[in-house]
């Protein structure tokens, strides 16, 4: 199967709009902003030249390229793309959001060790992802607690930590946002930073873009299973064992052992290639 014209269609909007962004961070000085100009082409000298056995922004780049022209289900591909931006950004934590600016609100999609009820929807001025929507490109806080509408509780360690976001654009549109938090009470993030997780988004968008074109199914879509059992799902219509899936997921493979089980019951499916089977028809079957 070849990628759907439409996602290559919006690559030069979406690479134009990243290299002319300003990124406002909020210090909680009074209000006061500053913005940093950015221009894209300087992303690859990011932080990662810190690492004592450094990664190559373009080759991680390149392998999602790789992943985007072979996988069209949403989920994995934003999972695999926010892990891959948050460790360049050395970093632990962050997550992905779509956003349906007719309903105003947005889905969290994807997160990694943050808790924040992933799978949920939010108003549009709630949370980083609302506040990236406001600024109409990337913002920063010193503090996540100067967040309007945060989700995060003040006795969660990311509270008072920076976090940045930045909008996931199809053409002029904003259709979601990458965010992600400060691993340490000192860090700030920079326009490096920024130039570097709009990349990540340019992929975000490509594959948001191909999950639309194809209809590929979504938690919202299969009725019966819980935001888990669908990310599991999606792993076993790939063929993944046990142990590759709780790596990806960052749980243990007795966990996805349990939520395979459930998956089984709640389909009807008398095993994992059947349940894989009926995902890639379409018609999970699940009551």
């Amino acid at each position: 199967m070849t990628v759907p014209s439409l996602a290559s269609d919006h690559i030069h909007d979406i690479s134009a709009a990243a290299s002319h962004t300003a990124v406002t961070r909020n210090n909680g000085n009074n209000g006061n902003n500053a913005s940093y100009a950015n221009n894209a082409s300087n992303a690859n000298n990011a932080r990662i030249e810190q690492d004592s056995q450094p990664v190559s922004p373009l080759a991680t780049l390149s392998l999602l390229a790789s992943d985007l022209a072979g996988e069209f289900a949403l989920e994995p591909l934003l999972r695999r793309i926010l892990r891959n931006a948050v460790e360049l950004l050395h970093c632990h934590s962050g997550s992905i959001c779509t956003i349906d600016a007719t309903a105003g609100h947005y889905r969290k999609e994807v997160d990694l060790d943050v808790g924040c009820r992933s799978g949920e929807v939010f108003p549009l001025d709630e949370g980083v992802t609302g506040a990236v929507v406001r600024a109409g490109g990337p913002i920063g806080f010193d503090q996540y607690s100067l967040v309007p509408g945060g989700h995060i509780q003040p006795s969660d360690l990311r509270y008072s930590r920076a976090v940045i976001g930045v909008p996931i654009r199809l053409g002029p549109a904003i259709v979601g946002a990458c965010v992600v938090f400060g691993d340490a009470p000192s860090r700030r993030f920079d326009t490096d930073d920024v130039q570097l997780l709009e990349l990540f988004a340019i992929h975000a968008a490509v594959a948001i873009a191909n999950s639309r074109v194809l209809n590929v199914p979504t938690a919202a879509q299969i009725p019966g299973l819980t935001t888990r059992e669908l990310q599991v799902t999606t792993f076993l219509e790939r063929g993944w064992p046990d142990k590759l899936i709780a790596r990806e997921l960052g749980i243990s493979a007795k966990t996805v052992e349990k939520h395979v089980g459930t998956i089984l019951r709640k389909s009807g499916a008398r095993s994992r290639a059947e349940v894989a089977a009926r995902v890639i028809r379409g018609d999970p079957g699940i009551q």
